[in-house]
């Protein structure tokens, strides 16, 4: 009796292992598609010193934004200064690189100064997959956490960017599909 017994919770206990290695690869196929930066609409620029680059970025929301905190750890490592200068309601942002910022090449000319991607630190929990709308679908609460952090980037100037220097807390809606758990 004991030996089923410890079989079956083996079992129950490897069932959850595989679901949560399943959650963990669906979830990441879909948040570490893309990197996390500050670009702009053009970002086919050089950065000079001498030369500053005006941006319009226009209304900006009082919420939070990945891309300003990426830009004010751009500004807190001393490779920019950033200023605002008014133009008409709005401000217009000026940047100019430091002699520190001349020396780091921070900025990619396709994407912009990207600072890493997100990947999943800790599947916390989900809801037992149910039928819903014709598929069976489950609700993880998951951890994530900024990764691939090029070298040029001191941590410390970039704390203000999610994930960077604590996991982040999220959910996502996972629906079984013949390939495996996909994210929405």
């Amino acid at each position: 009796m004991k030996k089923i017994l410890l079989v079956a919770g083996t079992v129950l206990a490897l069932t959850g292992c595989g679901d949560k290695g399943n959650f963990e690869k669906a979830i990441n196929a879909k948040i570490s598609q893309s990197n996390v930066c500050f670009s702009l609409q053009n970002n086919d620029i050089a950065f000079n010193k001498g030369f500053p680059i005006r941006v319009n970025r226009g209304y900006r929301s009082a919420g939070y934004s990945s891309s300003d905190e990426i830009l004010k750890g751009l500004a807190n490592q001393g490779l920019l200064n950033v200023s605002q200068q008014p133009n008409g309601f709005n401000s217009v942002d000026v940047l100019e690189v430091t002699d520190k910022g001349q020396d780091v090449e921070f900025w990619d000319r396709k994407i912009g100064a990207c600072v890493g991607h997100r990947v999943v630190a800790e599947i916390k929990n989900w809801t037992e997959p149910s039928e819903g709308a014709g598929v069976k679908m489950t609700q993880v609460t998951y951890t994530w956490k900024l990764d691939g952090v090029p070298g040029w980037v001191d941590k410390k100037a970039f704390a203000g960017v999610k994930g960077m220097a604590e996991p982040e807390e999220t959910r996502i809606v996972l629906v079984k599909t013949n390939n495996g758990w996909q994210a929405r």
